[in-house]
C-alpha cells in the first residue's frame, strides 16, 4: 500500500526486525498492549482498513493470546472508531 502510494518500494524494517527478534506472537501482543499505536495502526485506520491491524488480528486468533491482550486490541480499535463486530472473523 505504501509502496503503490510513494511510487517506490517501502519495506518494513521495523516489523520484520522485531518479528525476527522476538516472533510474531510477541509482536502482535506488544502491539496491543503498547501504551500508543503504531505508525502502522494509524496508517491502516485512516486509509479504513482496520481489519489489517495487529490488533484485528489479536481479535481474530483470540485463542493465542491472553484475556488482557485481547482487551487491550479491542478498546484499541473501538478508540478508533472501529465497530470491531463488523471485523472478519477467523475462517470467514
Amino acid at each position: 500500500m505504501l509502496s503503490e502510494e510513494r511510487g517506490k518500494t517501502t519495506p518494513l524494517a521495523r516489523t520484520r526486525q522485531k518479528v525476527a527478534r522476538v516472533g510474531e506472537i510477541a509482536t502482535l501482543r506488544d502491539w496491543a498492549v503498547g501504551n500508543k499505536s503504531t505508525d502502522g495502526f494509524t496508517m491502516l485506520i485512516e486509509r479504513n482498513m482496520p481489519e489489517l491491524t495487529g490488533e484485528a488480528i489479536v481479535l481474530r486468533h483470540d485463542d493465542r493470546f491472553e484475556a488482557a491482550v485481547v482487551a487491550a486490541a479491542r478498546k484499541r480499535l473501538e478508540e478508533a472508531g472501529v465497530d470491531v463486530s463488523r471485523l472478519p472473523r477467523r475462517g470467514a
